[in-house]
């Protein structure tokens, strides 16, 4: 193996792309950004859930002055 030959840290699949930063192959790629991107959406939720009424009321009461 050369030093420029980098491989899938998940699969071992040789990666031929010289742009590739993540040392993820394709599919493992797509899967974790999947991942990632649920894991936003969830602490975005939570987060609605627990300021989200605060952040009503804030604006009610911006609105009635």
């Amino acid at each position: 193996m050369s030093d420029r030959e980098k491989t899938c840290i998940i699969c071992g699949r040789i990666i031929t792309d010289p742009k590739n930063k993540t040392g993820l192959c394709p599919k493992h790629q797509k899967q974790g950004n999947n991942i990632l991107g649920l894991g936003g959406l969830a602490a975005i939720s939570v987060g609605i859930k627990k300021f989200g009424p605060k952040v009503v009321k804030s604006a009610v009461k911006l609105i009635k002055k």
